[in-house]
């Protein structure tokens, strides 16, 4: 890899990730936040305006000593991988210097769980509300960069800067969740504008949507911002919980629209539903949601008198796990046993490729399951040519080969990530739980690590190996092995194109 080639365009990136830190800076002046110098100036803004010039400095800094040309398929998996971890670590700053988490690792966790759409949190309160505790500025910064990763900061990149047309598709392959992405426009950058556009017009309608049923400006937009990115970081300890039912119930719509994939939704705006309904994933998705909700359902009804309460109450978490977002409406740990091994099971299945959810994804689900098909079909004739079918199409045998590798090495790192943090001193349904809902991005697990807890009496080792497990799951895997595996695995592994003519 050329490294100066990764330097330069790392460098790019992060000038245009600095501009969204004008957003936490003027929150910081409208709320005037920790004032100095005799209450003139606050402090938050400061520091936001010391990060902006920082982030800019390094950018310009990188750009000069590398080189910004175009990039070959390896060389961008390492600019993808390696910016989300730099911005990671720049978003640790605002957590650090207004010290609202004074613990590098607690900020690093903080940032990664933000950046990557995890929502899992150290920031610990008893009682009372986030915002009479921590700066608004500051509790915006973390809504912000979850809506960033959500689409992106990458595929963002590339609908804005000319600079990546040519090498752009590169950059997408590497950043976009799923084994598969779908061009939408003959051209990528057109393809990339389209899914921020649907994005920010969803997150536009949601905010509307939440200001009209009583939140203010600020916990609506707060929310929107982790909703649409299937975040889950909420500004009050409730969750949702502090909110009404009928705020639940449009959350949970939202939720279950941002764990389709996004090029579905712009077919049917564009009048081809059918193209939606004919979809094996979207399919798949939609049966696995209602169906897990109704049975869970069914077996929280005796704790709950009103059977309107627990359908709402199963309807969102199943909506909240299945997309990966991690709000909570109830403490999930005190239900019964089958309805926490359903949600569970959910952390694993996640939402659709081509959504902003995380997890394995429905669409290598099903693709496995029409593997072990066929394999059941060949027994006793094993010289029949069978292919696997998606849509009445055959699915490639690299492709299969590709879901299939990241089946297995997801279950390893889930493994390893596991015994880790039991040996670091986790119990093993909390531990298992905790992972899976690092490596998923899902946020909160089960028992020490429940809806109703955090993650902040953690070890250190065990908060630096779960941020890194967000990092690696948000990434699907080979993109950050590809930083240590060389051009070979980039080579054998990169996400194939899918191209939908219509």
């Amino acid at each position: 890899m050329r490294w100066r080639v990764i330097l330069g365009n790392i460098g790019t990136l992060l000038k245009f990730f600095s501009f969204f830190m004008l957003i936490p800076l003027v929150v910081s002046l409208i709320y005037w936040e920790k004032p100095l110098i005799g209450g003139i100036y606050p402090a938050n803004a400061f520091y936001f305006l010391f990060l902006i010039l920082f982030t800019i400095t390094l950018g310009l800094l990188l750009e000069r000593l590398g080189r910004p040309y175009d990039f070959l398929d390896v060389e961008a998996f390492a600019i993808v991988a390696l910016s989300w971890l730099i911005i990671a670590l720049i978003s640790t700053t605002p957590f650090m210097l207004s010290n609202t988490l004074p613990s590098f690792v607690d900020a690093f966790f903080e940032s990664m769980s933000g950046l990557t759409t995890t929502g899992a949190t150290v920031l610990h309160v008893e009682t009372g509300d986030y915002l009479d505790n921590y700066a608004h500025s500051i509790m915006l910064w973390r809504a912000l960069i979850q809506w960033l990763g959500g689409m992106g900061v990458i595929v963002l990149s590339v609908a804005i800067l000319s600079k990546f047309t040519r090498g752009g598709i590169k950059l997408i392959k590497a950043e976009s969740p799923g084994p598969t992405i779908t061009r939408l426009k003959p051209r990528v950058t057109h393809t990339a504008k389209v899914m921020w556009l649907l994005y920010l017009g969803f997150s536009i309608v949601e905010f509307t949507a939440l200001f009209l049923l009583g939140m203010n400006p600020y916990n609506a937009l707060y929310h929107t911002f982790t909703t649409m990115a299937t975040g889950g970081f909420s500004s009050t300890v409730d969750s949702i919980a502090a909110f009404s039912p009928a705020i639940q119930w449009t959350i949970t719509v939202f939720m279950v629209i941002c764990g389709v994939n996004f090029a579905l939704i712009y077919y049917a705006f564009r009048g081809n539903v059918k193209e939606m309904l004919r979809d094996a994933e979207f399919r798949c998705y939609i049966t696995i949601f209602l169906m897990s909700s109704v049975i869970i359902a069914f077996f929280i009804h005796d704790a709950n008198s009103n059977a309107g309460d627990s359908l709402r109450l199963s309807f969102f978490q199943t909506a909240s796990i299945i997309s990966t977002t991690g709000y909570a409406t109830a403490d999930f740990n005190a239900w019964p046993e089958m309805a926490r091994f359903i949600l569970l099971m959910l952390m694993f299945v996640g939402g659709s490729a081509g959504s902003t959810g995380g997890g394995i994804k429905n669409i290598r689900i099903v693709i496995l399951l029409k593997v072990i098909l066929r394999k059941f079909r060949k027994l006793g004739r094993s010289r029949r040519v069978i292919p696997v079918t998606l849509g009445g199409k055959a699915i490639s045998e690299s492709l299969i080969d590709n879901i299939t590798s990241f089946f297995l090495i997801y279950l390893l790192l889930f493994l390893l990530g596991t015994g880790a943090v039991i040996g670091l001193g986790l119990d093993i349904i909390s531990g298992a739980s905790a992972t899976a809902a690092c490596i998923g991005n899902v946020g909160p697990g089960l028992y020490q690590v429940g809806p109703t807890k955090d993650f902040a009496f953690l070890p250190d080792a065990s908060k630096i190996i779960l941020a890194l497990l967000m990092w690696i799951g948000r990434l699907e895997i080979f993109t950050v092995l590809a930083l240590f595996s060389g051009s070979s695995l980039k080579k054998k592994y990169i996400p194939p194109l899918l191209k939908i003519n219509k």
